[in-house]
């Protein structure tokens, strides 16, 4: 999900990727890549969705997760 959005940003920013690269402080090859369904690390995630005027917001759990049990 988050994939998908970055992804759309980045595709209708405008901006070259050389440029984007430049603002995340990565090389623009990862967007490349990323752009073509690689992935991305976190931090680099982080840093484009900032670039990008993007951040992430809580939202209702649509499934509540287990507590996970203790060794007995």
């Amino acid at each position: 999900m988050m994939d998908e959005v970055l992804r759309n940003h980045l595709a209708t920013d405008g901006r070259s990727f050389y440029e984007l690269a430049g603002l995340c402080c990565c090389e623009p090859d990862v967007l490349y890549r990323f752009r073509d369904g690689k992935d991305i690390r976190l931090a680099t995630a982080a840093k484009l969705a900032n670039v990008l005027g993007l951040a992430l917001a809580p939202t209702k759990a649509t499934t509540k997760r287990k507590a996970p049990r203790k060794k007995p």
